[in-house]
């Protein structure tokens, strides 16, 4: 708590000076601690094997050689974190890590194997640690596992020996590689150390090259497969596409589809007869519109020329030229010959002959036409029905032309798949043979010259950083482990009372020498100055009324009050005053003892009424004082103190003595000072500077306050003048040492 305080200053902030002061006071143990630290570190430095760490470079290489047109069956790798990442996962991996030691039969090194290497030395420690190991394997086993120095054995199967022994080598070997990248190039770092250079550099460029070739070999792989794979769907796919051709050609034959310039026969066949029946319809139609119109025109000689068939026939033109000729010979004989004249009724004859074979002929051309008219019918009625015939087989190759496009599209996919494989199994056999892996190797690992670990040197610095931070940090823990009251400051903090003086320890004692008589040699001595200035503060906090009986006690044993007392009581007598030191302590008496006195009797015998007060009062012709000892033990010191005969000899002594001195017991240990204190003007509480624990002094001092009494205050005693110095309390003790020059020590 003294420490916390010191570091941690009113506003709870770090006081650097204190620390400084906390290090300076605990120097020594810092510079033992980092003397041997130090020398440890050195020690080991120099004890350990040295290793060396070889390193080889591969770089991750995303350009691809592509020497066909279409894309490779494996591509170069994505860089990318993860894909680096990734990379790195496989160099660490235990299976790439196994086939490099199988490669370079590391299993059988005893470097990696710890099974060999027990075999080849039985001690896993080094040379200089073995004495320690060979301590520790006399310590029971159930002590070494409880303590944690050694694991509990677990049964291995003989079978399962190999399979640990080999997974502990890979363990062994991880341990000594490092796979590094900065994540900023394509670089990776392959590092490997051993104690052997040349091992390292072999191991190192082993795992770049096995890198490498695991890439090649990964995509040559994958190649082959792709191809074993293309060359085998070759064969079914070609296999397919000939089942599939014939089974259109079958389709055809069964179906009796042929085709002829890009169509079906049968539809060419289809659009003639469409054309002979429009043909044959349309002849039909003329014809009977022909017949018709002779028909119709036969009583009309005029109009019946109007008909094609008529006026193209020979016949019917001779008939017409004779029957002109006739009207011609008919128009002369008229004038010449009457109407009865026999000429006359001759050509009326002959233009009635001719007139009847027009009529004849015209008959003739009309039967004419109604037997056209009855072949064209029925050639109609032939394409119709030819037609009708040809319609019919034309629906049933529609539907065998939707099943044959059905066959044909299973024929076209087969043949475009086998087409399109066939293309990509001759690129992926050219591209085979300049397959390259995505990672090259660009710098060898050579053996290097010398070894990455740390030698004696660095293991000095190391040690001498390490050991002085860890002394300083021991100095700092047991300063706030130091729960002694130091200062004037913690005093009233603590106890909440003020400081009457802070005494200094008396270093310079002659042989059996005590304090007192080194007061009483040394009148201007700090020490004196002290203990004057305690017995001031006494007087001073109540001038009208000066204190004349003093009780002195402490907390716990050892703690001084004796001999303040003494030297308290010793200081007022050399001012040729009446001074009675009266020793309260009836259980640990030592007033006398301080004093160098052997007594007879005491303040016991007294009370017991068996001697005299003349009797048990010495008078110290050294100090000048008058002591009052305790001799004889007493069963009920309380019921003495509390008597009123005690009382009695106290208002004696008042009366005959400037100064009592009251030295009574301590009050954390017995009752007796809290009943003591009533019979004092003024109760000095001591405190030895550094020991007194802060919570005995805190409770010490609530018990008098329970008890109705109220310290005057509290007496610092046993001071290390330098080092109270060093802690910068601000107080009087701190200027001691810049104040020498006033005392004469």
């Amino acid at each position: 708590m003294a420490a916390e305080k010191a570091i941690l200053g009113e506003d709870q902030t770090v006081d650097l000076l204190s620390v400084v002061g906390m290090l300076r006071r605990r120097k020594w143990l810092i510079m033992l601690v980092t003397a041997l630290g130090t020398a440890t570190a050195a020690f080991v430095g120099m004890k350990l094997t040295p290793t060396y760490t070889a390193q080889a470079s591969v770089m991750i290489d995303p350009r691809q050689l592509q020497v066909t047109t279409s894309e490779q069956i494996i591509s170069g790798l994505p860089l990318s974190g993860p894909t680096m990442a990734t990379q790195l996962g496989l160099l660490r991996s235990r299976d790439f890590v196994a086939s490099v030691m199988t490669d370079l039969k590391l299993f059988d090194d005893p470097e990696f194997n710890p099974a060999l290497a027990r075999t080849a030395d039985t001690s896993s420690l080094p040379g200089f640690l073995q004495p320690l190991e060979q301590v520790i394997s006399r310590l029971p086993d159930e002590w070494l596992i409880a303590t944690g120095l050694a694991n509990q054995p677990q049964p291995v199967l003989e079978s399962e020996a190999p399979a640990i022994a080999r997974e502990r080598a890979i363990s062994n070997f991880l341990g000594d590689a490092v796979f590094l990248n900065d994540g900023l190039s394509y670089l990776i770092q392959i590092q490997f150390t051993s104690p052997d250079p040349d091992k390292a550099a072999v191991i190192a460029n082993r795992l770049a090259a096995r890198f490498v070739d695991d890439q090649l070999q990964g995509k040559l792989s994958a190649t082959d497969k792709a191809t074993g794979w293309l060359e085998q769907r070759l064969g079914e796919l070609k296999s397919e596409v000939q089942k599939s051709d014939e089974a259109v050609t079958h389709f055809k034959i069964s179906n009796n589809i042929l085709e002829a310039h890009g169509s079906n026969l049968n539809e060419q066949e289809l659009a003639e007869l469409n054309g002979q029946l429009v043909a044959a319809r349309s002849d039909l139609a003329d014809k009977q519109a022909r017949l018709r119109l002779i028909r119709d025109l036969r009583g009309s000689e005029a109009a019946l020329e109007s008909v094609t068939e008529v006026t193209n026939s020979p016949i019917i033109v001779r008939l017409r030229e004779q029957t002109t000729e006739l009207e011609r010979q008919e128009s002369e004989l008229r004038t010449l010959y009457g109407e009865r004249h026999p000429r006359m009724v001759q050509l009326h004859d002959e233009k009635a002959k001719v007139a009847a074979a027009i009529r004849a002929e015209v008959e003739r051309v009309t039967h004419t036409l109604e037997n056209d008219v009855r072949v064209a019918s029925t050639r109609v009625a032939s394409v119709e029905s030819a037609l009708a015939g040809m319609k019919s087989q034309n629906s049933q190759d529609r539907a065998a032309e939707v099943q044959l496009a059905e066959l044909e599209r299973v024929a076209l996919a087969n043949r475009t798949l086998y087409e399109q494989l066939l293309q990509r199994f001759n690129e992926t056999r050219d591209q085979q043979g300049i397959v390259q892996a995505d990672a090259r190797v660009i710098a060898v690992a050579a053996p290097p010259a010398a070894p990455s670990s740390p030698g004696p040197k660095i293991f000095a610095a190391a040690g001498f950083t390490v050991s002085l931070l860890l002394g300083s940090v021991l100095a700092i823990l047991l300063e706030r482990l130091d729960r002694g009251l130091r200062s004037s400051r913690e005093v009233e903090a603590a106890l909440g009372l003020t400081t009457l003086g802070l005494v200094p320890r008396v270093d310079r004692l002659r042989r059996n020498q005590r304090p007192h008589q080194y007061l009483r040699e040394k009148p201007l001595s700090s020490y004196a100055e002290a203990v004057r200035g305690v017995f001031t503060a006494l007087k001073l906090a109540n001038p009208q009324t000066p204190p004349k009986v003093v009780l002195v006690t402490s907390s716990l044993p050892e703690e001084g009050k004796t001999t303040f007392a003494v030297s308290l009581a010793s200081l007022v007598a050399r001012s040729q005053k009446r001074v009675l030191l009266i020793d309260l302590d009836l259980r640990h008496p030592s007033v006398h003892r301080e004093l160098g006195w052997q007594v007879s009797a005491g303040l016991v015998e007294y009370m017991a009424g068996e001697r005299t007060l003349q009797e048990v009062v010495h008078n110290d012709l050294e100090t000048g004082l008058h002591f009052l000892p305790v001799k004889a033990h007493t069963t009920t010191p309380i019921d003495l103190l509390e008597s009123d005969r005690m009382r009695q000899l106290l208002q004696v002594c008042r009366d005959n003595y400037d100064l009592i001195v009251l030295d009574s017991a301590p009050v954390a240990s017995v009752n007796d000072t809290k009943v003591a204190a009533g019979l004092a003007d003024r109760v000095v509480f001591v405190v030895r500077w550094g020991k007194t624990i802060e919570s005995a002094a805190r409770d010490s001092v609530r018990a008098l306050r329970e008890a109705g009494i109220e310290p005057a205050g509290v007496v610092l005693s046993q001071i290390d003048l330098r080092k109270h110095a060093q802690y910068r309390y601000g107080d009087i003790g701190q200027y001691y040492t810049r104040s020498r020059r006033y005392y004469v020590n």
